[in-house]
């Protein structure tokens, strides 16, 4: 079984991989798009993308490519995105002078880097920035990464949990060419277009309540067709296959100017 991930090795999409798959075969991607390439064509039986932090909002490239590709969500994980500050295995926090990380990461951690009065430098992402550390022997720099990475890349931890929020969660959505079966603990992603007329969304999210289906996300994206033209990406708790959920979805198909169901998938997240 190989599941497609962003490369290189050491970033929490492979932690995410790991705590979802267990021993997973891993085939590294450049970008999400590469990862959904690589499902589609067969070469990785499924592919692990984020698709929104607690802190940061949604990653839209995976929302748009969901709309595009003809892929389904098999299943989803949460994690705790818990930063470390890693360096060679002499380097103490005295020798620090600069501090290498994915920007999202330095910005999740600026207020442990101000105590360091070190020196910021973006890099592609985490865990390349251990590497590079790794690689190249930087003796004045450390790398902010998940400990996975340390392991890895064999560099020394010199403080565990910098980041600012500990509240801070990403969730990855695994795809493939087929969604899960039904578990009893279920949910539903679609995406849809209305017509634009006077109280179509009410309309549209009415059918929900009558049938007592909790929402557990609604986001509006643009469509990339016109101004002032959206699509709606739903979340919503319950399998394709139940009964109200199957009552909803035609109703949907009716009202809807575009509707797209992007699979129905175990959930561990109420």
């Amino acid at each position: 079984m190989k599941i497609s991930i962003l490369g290189p090795r050491g970033t929490f999409s492979e932690e995410a991989a790991r705590k979802f798959f267990k021993t997973p075969e891993l085939l590294l991607s450049e970008d999400i798009e590469e990862i959904f390439e690589s499902v589609l064509k067969e070469k990785a039986d499924y592919g692990i993308v984020p698709v929104e932090n607690s802190l940061e909002g949604s990653v839209g490239v995976t929302l748009e490519l969901l709309q595009k590709k003809d892929v389904k969500i098999y299943g989803e994980i949460i994690l705790d995105i818990r930063h470390s500050l890693m360096a060679l295995p002499k380097v103490g926090l005295r020798d620090i002078k600069e501090i290498i990380s994915h920007p999202h990461a330095l910005a999740q951690c600026k207020n442990f880097i101000k105590t360091l009065k070190a020196s910021t430098r973006s890099s592609h992402s985490t865990a390349e920035a251990a590497r590079e550390i790794a690689q190249q022997k930087l003796k004045n720099a450390a790398a902010i990464a998940p400990k996975i990475a340390a392991q890895l890349y064999k560099l020394r931890i010199l403080k565990e949990d910098i980041q600012d929020e500990n509240r801070n969660q990403t969730r990855f959505l695994v795809i493939a060419k087929k969604d899960h079966e039904k578990t009893g603990r279920d949910k539903t992603s679609i995406i849809l277009g209305l017509k634009d007329r006077p109280g179509a969304l009410y309309e549209a999210l009415k059918g929900f309540a009558l049938e007592k289906i909790n929402l557990t996300k609604i986001e509006s994206r643009p469509s990339r067709k016109a101004l002032g033209d959206y699509v709606f990406y739903i979340d919503f708790e319950g399998h394709r296959e139940d009964d109200g959920v199957k009552k909803v979805l035609e109703k949907l198909r009716e009202q809807a100017a575009f509707m797209k169901i992007l699979g129905s998938y175990h959930t561990t997240a109420r």
